[in-house]
């Protein structure tokens, strides 16, 4: 990030930057929260299409961060998201008032099932269009905070609040290293892909 080091602005506007990279978005509890999940300090809010503009704001400025770390080569999430048939639901991970989790399930059509060994050899299947079921499109969660179960803990409380099984979601691919290593220790054997 650019700044002039002579400008108090700037420099104000730097260490916020910084300060969101570095510990997580800063985010403090709004009563149009909708808690799906609590524990301590830590808590799993949700924002669809129908929830109030200010969710959706906090859940772009998460998903800017996360965007910028995975390089995602288009947006994580817009504020400005109409509804439609993929019915999109942020779950969003707090702790100790710092935004430092995102997780986007949405509803996808084509659909086939995997398992790891063709999945891995590329094995190329057609998806066919199906009922939609739920799919994992983006998860990530702060560098810091990593290696903690906080991913997998969002991704069953999305799944309950949902009324699915995890095992009855799909995974959007490609996905990246962690995305795998992710995706393999929730679905040991196989998983379906929807589109």
């Amino acid at each position: 990030m650019w700044y002039a080091e002579d400008s108090a602005k700037d420099r104000r506007m730097h260490c916020a930057y910084h300060d969101k990279i570095v510990n997580g978005v800063p985010a403090r509890q709004m009563k149009s929260d909708k808690v799906i999940w609590q524990q301590g300090g830590d808590c799993i809010s949700v924002v669809n299409a129908f929830s109030p503009r200010s969710q959706k704001i906090r859940a772009e400025k998460i998903g800017s961060i996360a965007n910028k770390e995975t390089l995602y080569t288009f947006g994580v999430y817009s504020k400005d998201e109409r509804p439609d048939a993929r019915e999109i639901h942020l779950f969003l991970y707090r702790s100790n008032f710092r935004d430092i989790g995102m997780l986007i399930l949405e509803k996808r059509s084509n659909i086939s099932h995997y398992t790891w060994e063709e999945y891995g050899r590329w094995v190329q299947k057609d998806l066919e269009k199906q009922e939609p079921i739920w799919s994992l499109g983006f998860i990530w969660v702060h560098k810091k905070h990593r290696r903690c179960g906080i991913a997998k803990t969002v991704f069953v409380e999305a799944a309950r609040h949902l009324g699915i099984s995890i095992n009855d979601a799909g995974l959007y691919t490609p996905l990246s290293e962690d995305g795998e290593a992710f995706a393999r220790s929730v679905f040991p054997k196989d998983f379906f892909i929807a589109k």
